[in-house]
């Protein structure tokens, strides 16, 4: 029941006054304080859950959120938001990830650059004065919960310095540490890590790889990303001593923003909850009348590519612009381009360039045909809830992944971009998708089975989160494999002491066998003497 009883009509009579007091109180009681906490410059890891910190406001609860893209929405009264996108400049500008992941990002870097983002992101927003205000003035503020995103761990501290329960977030499947920090399994074969193009059934080849990437990836956050975090929480958190390990062990609850029908189902506790869900994510800006008209006309039916936020279409090299340019020119389809320049030498007359397009409308419109993406989660999940087929051309982190997923699940075809896109075969892949009647049967059967659920993502994420608010934390939900050492948990001890006693049964049998022989031995040599003197 949301406060919003009050502006109902009340009949007259003293009864229906006092009963709608009393439940409007008690909701109003029953709201919570939440802090969220989402430092990634990136959109697409704020998007995932931007519908959740606004449904909560709607709920009642006050929700203070840190993001780097705030809503920016004056009617959302109980939502109070600390704007950090100035971290965008770190993206953009000192690594300008656009050109980095094409020419430099790959598997066995990727870590090393996102690390140092993320502790740049992290520094600079730690250091904004709202945030300084929530650090040193705690007495000014009172929480219930915090939301925490993943691969920032260090803001943990907030949940310490207000005694609160935290729960952590990650727009993709979460990271071994995380798994394995809330007892859920996390196999290199079975739970290929998300930087590498792996998923499926794996060959001895890749089995391999996988195997020696998560020992390597482990290696590099314990020695090299975790220290660095510690040195934030002890920069920013002086009056405080704590350490990452035990804020990391103390979250109580994990949200994936992970539909386990289009990755494929895995083994979690119940305090790991995937609240993958198709957004309803209102444009800022409508649907401007000539991109309208474009798509309306389309007879033949139209084509939307995008790279996302990260990528940037106009800078992506000489060879690979012209070959996109040259097949496009050749299909009989219209063409809408997310693409971030006014001009493109050769664009061809099928071609519509915008600088922005609300993602979610064009694909939802009646004439698409196909989505041409870098492969981002979001953009793979919003395509498979319009259900509409892809190709996809991945440059970093989970892309390869998720482009390696859409051709097991036929929704989908990958085409290289080393050294450069080639042509044709952007153009046979574009007809193969289009034409052939796989694709589109595999999207819509997919994107219907990811539907059939009792509960959406956001109800799921907002009913586990009042629980938190509720019982004050999720410890009793909390999986006894988290708390174990991993030399328990895979019975290391166990099967070591089987080895070693076995090992000295066989060594007594041995020399109890020995010594056996060695009797009869020497009876019969008595037996043999003795035969010899009687003759």
């Amino acid at each position: 029941i949301r406060p919003l009883l009050g502006i109902f009509v009340i009949r007259s009579g003293n009864m229906w006054r006092s009963a709608l007091c009393v439940l409007s109180v008690a909701s109003v009681a029953s709201c919570g304080n939440i802090l969220a906490l989402v430092p990634a410059p990136f959109y697409s890891h704020q998007i995932a859950f931007a519908q959740i910190w606004k449904e909560l406001s709607l709920r009642g609860h006050h929700v203070t959120l840190m993001t780097t893209v705030p809503h920016r929405d004056p009617t959302l009264i109980n939502l109070t938001e600390i704007d950090t996108s100035n971290a965008f400049q770190i993206v953009t500008h000192k690594y300008q990830i656009s050109k980095t992941a094409e020419n430099i990002l790959n598997m066995w870097n990727w870590y090393d650059i996102f690390a140092q983002i993320n502790s740049d992101a992290a520094e600079e927003q730690l250091s904004n004065p709202k945030v300084q205000e929530l650090i040193h003035k705690r007495n000014n503020f009172n929480f219930d919960v915090v939301f925490v995103e993943s691969y920032y761990a260090e803001f943990l501290a907030f949940g310490k310095l207000y005694n609160c329960p935290t729960v952590l977030t990650t727009s993709v499947d979460g990271h071994t540490l995380f798994q394995h920090a809330m007892g859920n399994p996390a196999h290199p074969i079975l739970h290929t890590d998300y930087a590498t193009p792996f998923h499926g059934k794996l060959t001895f080849r890749e089995r391999v790889i996988s195997t020696i990437y998560s020992v390597y990836v482990s290696l590099f956050e314990t020695f090299y990303v975790l220290p660095g975090k510690q040195r934030i929480i002890d920069k920013y958190f002086t009056n405080m001593s704590l350490k990452l390990e035990s804020l990391i062990s103390d979250v109580d609850m994990m949200f994936l923003d992970v539909n386990p029908v289009i990755q494929d189902a895995r083994a979690i506790g119940p305090t790991t909850i995937n609240i993958g869900m198709e957004r309803n994510i209102v444009p800022k800006r409508p649907l401007t009348k000539d991109l309208k008209d474009f798509m309306d006309n389309a007879k033949e039916g139209f084509i939307y590519f995008s790279l996302g936020s990260n990528v940037r279409s106009k800078e992506l090299n000489h060879d690979t612009l012209t070959a996109i340019v040259q097949a496009f020119k050749e299909i009989p389809y219209k063409v809408v381009w997310k693409f971030e320049g006014d001009d493109l030498p050769g664009k061809p007359d099928n071609v519509k360039l915008v600088r922005w397009a609300p993602q979610q409308i064009v694909l939802k419109h009646p004439n698409i045909k196909l989505f041409i993406t870098q492969g981002g989660l979001q953009s793979m999940e919003e395509a498979v809830y319009s259900k509409v087929p892809m190709v996809v051309i991945p440059f970093f982190f989970d892309q390869f992944k998720n482009a390696r997923l859409m051709e097991i699940k036929h929704i989908g075809k990958t085409i290289g971009r080393k050294p450069s896109v080639k042509k044709d075969e952007l153009k046979n892949a574009i007809i193969e998708v289009i034409t052939d009647p796989k694709y589109i049967n595999s999207v819509r059967r997919l994107g219907r089975l990811s539907k059939d659920v009792p509960m959406t993502g956001l109800e799921k994420a907002i009913w586990w989160t009042e629980y938190i608010i509720r019982n004050k934390g999720a410890k009793h939900l909390r999986n006894p494999a988290s708390d174990i050492p991993f030399y328990q948990y895979f019975l290391l001890d166990v099967i070591s002491f089987i080895i070693v006693v076995t090992f000295c049964i066989l060594i007594v049998l041995c020399i109890f066998m020995k010594k056996s022989v060695q009797v009869v031995r020497g009876i019969l040599r008595t037996m043999t003497t003795k035969s010899k003197k009687l003759e």
